[in-house]
């Protein structure tokens, strides 16, 4: 019982110090893992003084954070899998794959790199035998990014930098480890073929394995993710019921890579999740994920620095020369792969030109930390090398974390602010400037409303106003947005943003109303928007839009089938889909023009709303366009499935207004129960989508059954082919005419929204009752 007492009371302590230095990290503008390691090296060094002072006090509490009955890869069983699932957790995948090939070749190639480079450094600086320097190189060839990325972001650098960073940290780790695994094997002699070549095989299947494992029990999870009844605990217990086993599975069982397959894992429900998830619930999960992981990674940082003082015994002032040589080693082994291999990618076209600011601030910003000292620790307690290998691994590893946490970690800051990289681009400067004039003017209406209801003197507010002006405006006063920011910027920057909008909109038609396929495509959709849009502007975005709407190859098969053999549920299926996306496209449609005219009219002007309008109403129609396609050629189908539609919304209306009668108590607890348990077995009932044979009429004709057709207007502009989008009014294959002289269009729509002024009021009602 009192090995339990002492674990909880050193939990407390561990905690409590965690807490007192992330607020001390805040207010002293300092990396919070340097202050881990300080606090944590000044326990370790202080254990023996208190030790002899107070003998009760150091062993119940002291050594078992000094000397636990732990394993040192028990520290990475423990704490690794939950840090690596939060980060691939929250990595924003779909932007990263853009930079997929200079993230693999910094996540992989420059570990190998770091690797030779150091070991054979250190070899010629020590005169250690060359696979004891190699297996030093691959233990301090892993980095650390938590304290890099939040410098980064504090200072605002550019959101592309980040992503290679963090892109970064989800595979070196295992790259590290497997090497650090082959070479102790090598050194050892436990390895069945402890040579190169086996070593080489041996990391290959450790990646490739635990890229497929980690891939199947991501997406298993992803899955059940929606059959938990939309209960926030419960799906956050599931994700936290994830890593530990697979990680142990992977490592122990199948002897593949448990960090790839935990990273793997991760990322995947990161690319679902958002689909699967009410986005309050989203939420909730990664904000328990970020205060979860952010508690391991400060409790195992400041576990691994208290046994510093005991891994730096017997260091000497060769070991101080040696460590200088290790330091010139990994920063040039770092500089070999910025400058010379990435720029290899671009001279290849897999990637972007990366800017040499970039390559400088991500080649210092190379901090090691906790998994580093937890290798080292590992080797330092190996008893199966010899003392003199693990000596020299221990002590310069363990000096190598203190530099680069001391050095690189204290001066990052001031090295990116002297690159320019915390400097907004012109662009996100004007928008800036922008955004601040629009604010201050909402802000001294405000201020002038208030006066006026506290019967405050008017001066009082214009002087209250022109000092909030003053300390805002940050010298805006000069700025002209339109000269500042060319037409065709303003039209790319807005596209991104309304798609980058409606990738936020898409999540929030789940609960089984729209398929998790359909959420998927059309999130998957937005993304090429996104990237179309910086790529090629206008003529890029509406391609991409465009393309979901095409009639794809299961469609035409299921089509087949339908009419030559007879089957139907393919085609209910593949109707169902393709009437859900046009529903759910058309109404998120809407709710973007809404926004356009509420949130970016004021920023880009009139001129350019109107712009992102018309590209909008182009992308309404279009989908309008296919379902009087689907009217025309399904009619009794495609009306079964907008009843079922009605169906589901009533359902959630009526639930939502039972719930909001509950909580302002017009009605009991229990009433609401009763009432709750006939909505919800009705929605299971509403769920299944309608049988093809049982509404179609075959009578008119092969495969396309009589309906309600649809208006002249609209059926003027399609093909009147099953398989296509159908036509449009031609102005889709004019978007670059468009981009230069569309001053009558734009025209157009201004005044015939001044001759309909009810108009968007109207469409906002239908909006939000949808």
């Amino acid at each position: 019982m009192s090995i339990i007492v002492d674990i909880l009371i050193l939990a407390g302590v561990l905690l409590a110090i965690v807490a007192v230095v992330q607020v001390a990290a805040a207010r002293l503008v300092l990396p919070e893992s340097t202050l881990l390691s300080a606090i944590g090296i000044a326990i370790g060094a202080g254990y023996v003084a208190i030790d002899a002072a107070h003998p009760d006090f150091a062993h119940h509490f002291l050594h078992p954070l000094i000397d636990p009955a732990l394993p040192p890869e028990a520290y990475l069983w423990i704490f690794l899998p939950p840090l690596l699932f939060h980060a691939a957790l929250t990595a924003d995948v779909r932007g990263m794959l853009p930079d997929a090939a200079p993230i693999l070749l910094l996540a992989v190639v420059a570990v190998v790199v770091a690797t030779g480079v150091i070991g054979v450094a250190t070899a010629a600086a020590s005169g250690m035998p060359l696979a004891v320097c190699l297996l030093l190189g691959a233990v301090v060839a892993t980095t650390d990014p938590a304290a890099v990325i939040a410098i980064f972001r504090d200072v605002g650098a550019p959101a592309r930098l980040i992503r290679l960073v963090e892109g970064e940290s989800l595979l070196n780790d295992a790259a590290a480890i497997a090497i650090v695994g082959v070479l102790v094997a090598m050194l050892t002699g436990h390895g069945a073929q402890a040579t190169l070549a086996a070593g080489l095989r041996e990391l290959a299947w450790a990646f490739a394995g635990g890229v497929l494992c980690g891939a199947l029990a991501g997406r298993l999870v992803s899955d059940l993710l929606p059959r938990l009844a939309g209960l926030a605990m419960a799906e956050s217990a599931l994700t936290l019921a994830l890593p530990y086993p697979l990680y142990l599975l992977a490592e122990q069982l199948l002897g593949v890579s448990g960090v790839v397959a935990v990273v793997c894992a991760g990322l995947m429900v990161s690319a679902l999740g958002p689909t699967r998830l009410a986005p309050p619930n989203w939420r909730h999960l990664r904000m328990m994920w970020e205060q979860f992981a952010g508690i391991a990674g400060a409790v195992v940082f400041l576990l691994a620095a208290v046994r510093v003082p005991s891994l730096l015994t017997g260091v000497s002032a060769h070991h101080g020369w040696l460590l200088l040589a290790l330091v010139l080693a990994a920063l040039a082994a770092r500089l070999l792969t910025l400058f010379g291999l990435l720029p290899l990618l671009s001279w290849l076209r897999l990637s972007a030109p990366i800017d040499g600011a970039f390559k400088l601030a991500i080649a210092w910003g190379g901090l090691r930390g906790a998994v580093t000292l937890v290798l080292a620790l590992g080797i330092a307690e190996n008893s199966d090398l010899p003392y003199e290998t693990r000596h020299f691994v221990a002590i310069l590893a363990t000096g190598f974390v203190l530099v680069s946490l001391l050095l690189n970690g204290t001066t990052l800051r001031a090295l990116i602010h002297r690159l320019g990289l915390d400097q907004l681009s012109p662009q996100e400067r004007a928008l800036q400037l922008q955004a601040i004039r629009l604010s201050t003017e909402e802000v001294e209406a405000m201020m002038a409303r208030v006066a006026d209801s506290f019967d405050l003197p008017p001066a009082v507010a214009r002087e209250a106003a022109q000092k909030y002006r003053h300390g805002i405006e940050l010298g805006s006063a000069e700025f002209d947005f339109d000269t500042a920011l060319s037409e065709r910027d303003r039209l790319s920057i807005g596209l991104v943003t309304l798609a980058t909008r409606e990738r936020e909109l898409i999540p929030e038609y789940g609960d089984g109303v729209i398929s998790v396929a359909n959420l998927d495509a059309m999130m998957r959709n937005t993304a090429q928007m996104i990237d179309a849009a910086r790529e090629h502007g206008r003529i890029g975005y509406n391609r991409a839009a465009r393309h979901i709407l095409d009639y794809h190859l299961g469609f035409k098969v299921a089509l087949f089938l339908h009419r030559r053999l007879g089957i139907d549920r393919p085609l209910a299926r593949a109707l169902a889909d393709r009437f859900e996306l046009l529903i759910c496209r058309q109404t998120v449609l809407d709710r973007l023009r809404r926004y356009n005219r509420s949130m970016l009219t004021p920023v880009f002007g009139a001129r350019m709303a109107t712009v992102l309008d018309g590209v909008l109403e182009d992308r309404s129609r279009a989908a309008a366009e296919g379902l009087a396609d689907m009217r025309g050629k399904f009619g009794a189908y495609t009306v079964a499935l907008e009843r079922r539609l009605l169906m589901l919304f009533a359902l959630r209306k009526g639930r939502l207004s039972l719930e909001a009668m509950r909580e302002e108590a017009v009605i009991s607890k229990e009433a609401f129960n009763q009432i709750a348990q006939v909505i919800q077995q009705a929605w299971k009932a509403s769920l299944v989508r309608p049988p093809l044979r049982g509404v179609t009429e075959p009578a008119a004709g092969p495969g396309v059954a009589p309906g309600p057709q649809p208006q002249a207007g609209v059926t003027a502009g399609v093909s009147g082919r099953v398989f296509g989008a159908g036509t449009r009014d031609g102005r889709h294959d004019a978007d670059a005419e468009h981009d230069q002289a569309g001053n009558a269009d734009i025209d157009r729509r201004q005044s015939g929204r001044r001759q309909a002024p009810g108009n968007a009021a109207h469409q906002d009602q239908q909006a939000d009752e949808i």
